[in-house]
């Protein structure tokens, strides 16, 4: 279906700007007429506007409002195009035309989906895909919008969890600066020509040494950043076993991915998917190697025959708990079930965790704070009170 691009004028005289499709040029008039504008251009765009991607918030709304449509009794095509109707002013309206487009031209919506990765995973895709083959898009959509918005609430107790103490750091961090920076060379000339006490003379060093430096010093934390951030992105497997050998961050990492794994699996098995092809897919979602590579190691001797608890138990990074609870579920058929029982528990003993590093960081990082401030002022105290005794005799 041809894509027309419009500018025109309100009936409040403002101008207004979109794009719309239609079969003809006249059928695009009458729908602009109906929306009382007067038309200044009309253009048809030969190709398809640049793709558009629909981020966190407007994925969960996308799929929240079709499910409701579809759940509703609207037809897919008509519950489309009522979001693409709706959102005509977002900045993914292109997107939302471009799935009315496709599907109208008779392309499955799982195959349109396929077409923007970025926005929709391989897990949304497999189970949009087994909604069409058994006909239950509106549970499958209710389900994936569960999904979403559960993935995004631990995103958020993640952020939520390090944001303060990352910012209670970053303050400490400019509060000394600014001490070895402006506090101590301001009063360094009351120590000149006199026997410093050894701590006055070790803060004073590292204020010098600081203004000294103070470029390359900032050269060299900018630097150490930019390659830590390239480390943990090309080297990602290696620092996944580094942080899984830290005490606290390894329960929390193996936690967060054993929620999204479990959660995953569970919607695709309570979807129609084969265990073999929910595993593939939901481990993906995981987002830590060394998890990744014992779930693609238990793939390929599920398919010579051998149960998924007892190949998990060969991974130490597999807790008891989840292959006991597998275990049990291969004898008693639920599955998906136990994945989603296995979810909520970690999820529950993930929150806990995160209270509780959080109590523990914040005021560590105030003692910190107070330790440093505390040594310098004693540094500057000392030679004060020599020359205050000096006075008195």
């Amino acid at each position: 279906m041809p894509i027309f691009k419009y500018k025109a004028l309100s009936a409040g005289g403002r101008k207004v700007s979109g794009v719309v499709d239609a079969d003809s040029l006249a059928l695009v008039k009458e729908r602009l007429r109906r929306d009382a504008v007067m038309v200044t251009s009309l253009v048809q765009i030969e190709k398809r506007p640049r793709k558009r991607e629909l981020d966190g918030n407007m994925l969960l709304t996308f799929t929240r409002e079709l499910g409701q449509l579809l759940s509703a009794g609207l037809p897919l095509y008509e519950g489309l195009l009522t979001i693409e109707e709706k959102y005509q002013r977002h900045r993914a309206h292109t997107l939302f035309l471009d799935l009315c487009d496709r599907l109208k031209s008779g392309e499955q919506l799982s195959e349109i989906l396929s077409r923007y990765p970025k926005s929709f995973d391989s897990v949304y895709i497999a189970m949009v895909r087994a909604g069409e083959s058994t006909g239950s898009l509106p549970w499958v959509f209710e389900q994936l919008h569960l999904l979403i918005e559960r993935r995004q609430k631990l995103k958020k107790q993640l952020i939520s969890a390090m944001a303060y103490p990352a910012f209670l750091g970053c303050f400490c961090f400019l509060v000394i600066i600014g001490l070895f920076l402006f506090v101590i060379p301001s009063m360094q000339e009351l120590f000149e020509g006199r026997q410093l006490h050894p701590l006055t003379e070790s803060v004073l060093f590292i204020s010098i040494f600081i203004q000294n430096h103070f470029f390359s010093l900032a050269l060299l934390i900018a630097s150490s950043t930019f390659a830590a951030i390239w480390l943990f992105k090309k080297k990602a497997n290696l620092v996944h076993h580094w942080l899984l050998h830290v005490p606290i961050v390894k329960t929390i990492l193996l936690q967060a991915a054993l929620i999204r794994f479990c959660r995953s699996t569970s919607v695709l098995l309570f979807g129609g998917v084969p265990l073999v092809n929910a595993l593939a897919l939901a481990r993906g979602t995981m987002k830590n190697p060394p998890l990744e590579a014992a779930i693609l190691s238990a793939e390929a001797r599920i398919i010579e025959g051998e149960s998924l608890s007892q190949e998990l138990k060969k991974s130490p990074y597999i807790p008891k708990l989840v292959t006991r609870m597998l275990s049990l579920a291969e004898e008693t058929g639920k599955m998906a079930q136990s994945l989603q029982k296995i979810s909520e528990i970690y999820d529950i003993e993930m929150e806990r965790n995160l209270d509780q590093v959080t109590t523990f960081l914040q005021p560590a990082l105030l003692l910190i704070l107070g330790g440093v401030v505390g040594l310098v002022i004693l540094s500057i105290l000392l030679p004060l009170t020599d020359v205050s005794s000096l006075i008195g005799n």
